[in-house]
This record gives structure tokens, sequence and C-alpha cells, in this order.
């Protein structure tokens, strides 16, 4: 069974020969060839070397092309980048450029062909769909409207635009979502198929009822629609912390595949997603895995799996793999899968 058949087969809840293996490498990557993100981020010759890295190291049954995954479209909308040529920080968001209701009249849409780093992307993922495409699914990282809002009116601001201005928000968010609903379409055009992160829309940071009034409707009538239009297929939506008190709302937004962070009722994830035919990725700990020892995250793994693992939908993963993190943390996660598989 190729990785890209046991895919398929985990997201039409057909129980593959075990659950795929999917940790969140993305900073990560440039530690595994001894550069630092802000490197790896810009040049496309390092991207792609990391991400086969990541291939021959982890074996992975995805890859994902990203690494500051929250900065891409921000950037190209005209917010400013810090970038960290003396240290392995992770690139950052230094600006807002939108602070009252007139700068929403100068925003752009940058076009996912020429702005910014989003072509550097595009390439890479085009590269490796051409070398690992027929045996896996590559996976273009492509940041949510909520996010994408918050960095380019700075996350405070735009809460209390949200609360006081929710006319001047919702402009703001559809010009996000068109960004998203772009920057996808571009990795589609080349047969990858987009991720969605959208962690700033998780609760307690937003509440249910304005995820439900905001961020939803994005998603449901517009984002998955147009990609699955476009021939998107396995559309993941990735929003960290615990996010069971909104998981019918994610179930409604059309994601095939939905993430069960650390915290997260496994058992809600497992049935109500059994209900509604969906596959969902449960993580191990991020903090657990980078500072170890390789033991407990085997256990953390295989508890997991003792729970849930005869979902024929899950897909086991962690937490964002923090840069330094030794490989063989998450390497156990690995060891725990198999363990599980074997006969």
């Amino acid at each position: 069974m190729t990785k890209r058949e046991r895919v398929q087969r985990t997201y039409r809840l057909e129980k593959p020969d075990r659950p795929p293996f999917v940790p969140a490498i993305y900073e990560h990557k440039a530690f595994l060839i001894g550069r630092s993100p802000s490197e790896v981020c810009r040049d496309p010759d390092l991207l792609e070397a990391a991400l086969e890295r990541e291939l021959e190291l982890y074996d992975p049954d995805m890859l994902v092309v990203g690494v500051d995954v929250y900065n891409v479209e921000a950037e190209a909308a005209g917010c400013q980048v810090a970038y960290f040529e003396d240290r392995n920080d992770v690139p950052a968001t230094t600006s807002a450029i939108v602070q009252n209701t007139g700068d929403l009249t100068r925003l752009r849409l940058p076009d996912p062909e020429t702005d910014g780093r989003m072509p550097l992307y595009l390439k890479a993922a085009e590269n490796l769909m051409r070398r690992h495409g027929a045996e896996m699914i590559i996976r273009g990282a492509v940041s949510g409207p909520f996010s994408i809002a918050s960095a380019l009116a700075g996350p405070e601001h735009f809460l209390v635009v949200l609360l006081d201005q929710p006319d001047s928000a919702l402009r703001l968010l559809e010009y996000a979502a068109e960004l998203t609903v772009a920057f996808g379409l571009a990795f589609l055009q080349r047969g990858a198929e987009p991720i969605v992160f959208d962690s700033r829309a998780a609760p307690p940071l937003l509440s249910p009822r304005l995820f439900r009034q905001f961020v939803l409707p994005l998603y449901r009538d517009r984002i998955f629609p147009e990609w699955k239009a476009a021939g998107g297929r396995h559309l993941p939506l990735i929003i960290g912390g615990n996010t069971t008190p909104i998981l019918d709302e994610l179930m409604a937004t059309g994601a095939t595949q939905l993430l069960a962070d650390a915290g997260s009722d496994l058992q809600a994830f497992r049935q109500r997603c059994g209900q509604a035919h969906l596959a969902f990725r449960a993580s191990v700990d991020a903090r657990l895995v980078h500072r170890g020892p390789a033991d407990a995250i085997r256990e953390a793994a295989s508890d997991i799996l003792r729970r849930v693992g005869d979902y024929p939908g899950l897909l086991l993963g962690c937490g964002v793999v923090a840069y330094d993190t030794p490989a063989a943390h998450v390497l156990a996660i690995r060891e725990a899968l198999e363990a599980f598989s074997s006969p």
C-alpha cells in the first residue's frame, strides 16, 4: 500500500493497513539540515532539501510545504516580517497594516504566482509532486482567514474591531478568505492539496458564538466549496488547542479532516466524526515531544492508539515540532504506531 493509498483509505474511513503518520514538521525542517528557519523559508533549494530530509528521516505519510505558516500571505499583502539571521527563532510579522476602515480600501489582493514568498512555496510543491506525487499526497500550507485578518490588523486590535465594528471585521475577513482561496487554488493547480491553518480562531481566543458568526460561513460557503470545485478532496482544517467546544461548527465547515489536538476530547471526536464520516488527526502534546523523554512520548502515542486506534479515519501526529527537537522524540511516535500495527 502506498502512502497515498493509505491516506485515501483513511479519508474514506476504510480501514488502512495502519493509521497514517503525520507529524507537524514546519520550522523543525530547518533543524534537519542544520540551517535556520529564516534561511529555509526564503531559499527554494534549502526548502526542498529540508523536505527531502524530513521524508528520509521520519518517513511521514504526507509532506507539507510550509515553514512559518502564518506569515506568508500577510507578508504578500504588505505586512513586515522579521527574519533572524543569527538565531533559530521562527520569523514573525511585526507590523499591522489595517488600523482603520480607510486602510481596508487600500488593500490589494496579492497574486500567488508573483507576490511575496508564495511563488517559492508553489514551486517547491510542484517539484515535490513531480518526484513523489504518485506515491504520496503533497500539501501546501495556507493560512486561514481569521489568522490572516489577525496578522493584518494585529491580533488584539482585530478582536476589538470584531466586537465594536463587526461590519469592518467582516470586510477584512472576506478579503482574507479571498486570499486563502487563491493560494489554495494555486497549490491545487500543481496537484498539491491545501492544508489550512487557522489556530487564532481557536477557543478561548474566539468564542464558539463568534466562530459561528464570523468564521464558519467563510469555510462552509466559500473556501472549501471553491477548493472542492477545483478538484480538492483531502482538505484538512487545522485549528490547535482544545476545539471540542466548537466541534459541531468544525464539522459544518466542509473540511474533510479535522484536528483533535492535545487536550481535546478524543472520544467526542471519534463519536461525532464517525457520525459525519470525517477523518481526524490525534496529536501527542508538542511540549512533551520537545522535552521528552522518548519513552514518555512513546507511551503517550500508545495511549492515543489504545483509545481511538481502531477508528478507521484516524491519523496520528503531534503538535508543531519545535525547531531543536531531537529526532528520536519524533521517531518515538512512529515506533508506537509500528508496535500498534504489528500483527
